[in-house]
C-alpha cells in the first residue's frame, strides 16, 4: 500500500512537468509579446507627441463603451486627428519634456488619447456628436483634459475649442487684412502662430472670447 501512495505522486509529477513547462513557456512569449506591445505603443505615443502637426492633445475617458462604440469613434475622427489607447504611465513618458507634458494631469482613469493637428474645432464637434448619443445609452464618457501650445485645458473649459479656427483660416484673416493671398503670406503664419498661442492661454484661464475675435 506505501508503495502504491508514493507511485502515485510520482506519476503525477511526471505527468504535470511537461504542462508546467509549457505553462512557462507560454507565460514569457506573452510577457514577451506584452513588452513588445507597450514598446510599440510608447514609440507610437512619441511620435505623435512631437510631429509638428501635432496641435492639440486630449484624453478621453472611454469607460464603458463597447468595440463597436470605439470603432464608430475612430471613424467619426476627421482628418489629422488620431485615437490611441493606451497606459497613462505611457503617455507620461512619451511626452516627457514636450510641449505637451502638462497633459499628464488628466492621465487618471481609463484614457483614449486624442491627437490633432489644426483642425481641432472639427473633432472637437465629432467628439461631442458621440458623446450625446453615448450618452442617451446611459454611457457616461467624456474629455479628461487638454494640452495646446503648453497650456493645460480642464474638461470644463474645453467648450470654446469648437469654435477654434484653423491655422488656414486665420492666414486667410490676415491676407484679407493686408490684402495679399494666403500662399504669399510667409511673414503671416509666425503671427497665427502667436495668435493660436494665444487662444491656447485664453481658453486654458476661460476667457473664451478670444476665439471669436
Amino acid at each position: 500500500m506505501r508503495a502504491n501512495v508514493c507511485a502515485r505522486p510520482s506519476a503525477l509529477t511526471t505527468q504535470n512537468a511537461p504542462n508546467a513547462h509549457k505553462s512557462r513557456g507560454f507565460l514569457q512569449v506573452v510577457g514577451a509579446a506584452t513588452k513588445e506591445k507597450k514598446n510599440r505603443d510608447l514609440e507610437r505615443l512619441r511620435t505623435l507627441a512631437n510631429a509638428e502637426e501635432t496641435f492639440l492633445v486630449a484624453g478621453f475617458n472611454y469607460k464603458g463603451l463597447t468595440v463597436k462604440d470605439m470603432i464608430a469613434f475612430r471613424r467619426a475622427m476627421p482628418e489629422g486627428a488620431h485615437i490611441m489607447i493606451a497606459k497613462n504611465t505611457l503617455l507620461r513618458k512619451a511626452v516627457e519634456g514636450t510641449a505637451f507634458e502638462p497633459i499628464t494631469e488628466a492621465s487618471t482613469g481609463m484614457n483614449a488619447w486624442v491627437f490633432v493637428d489644426e483642425n481641432v474645432a472639427p473633432t472637437m464637434k465629432a467628439v461631442k456628436t458621440l458623446t450625446k448619443a453615448w450618452k442617451k445609452d446611459g454611457k457616461e464618457v467624456a474629455f479628461t483634459g487638454a494640452c495646446m501650445d503648453g497650456q493645460f485645458i480642464a474638461a470644463n473649459k474645453m467648450e470654446p475649442l469648437e469654435s477654434l479656427p484653423t491655422k488656414l483660416d486665420l492666414i486667410t484673416q490676415i491676407a484679407v487684412g493686408i490684402k495679399q493671398v494666403p500662399t504669399k503670406l510667409a511673414r503671416g503664419t509666425k503671427g497665427t502662430a502667436s495668435k493660436l498661442g494665444y487662444a491656447a492661454r485664453a481658453i486654458a484661464d476661460g476667457e473664451s472670447s478670444i476665439i471669436s475675435a
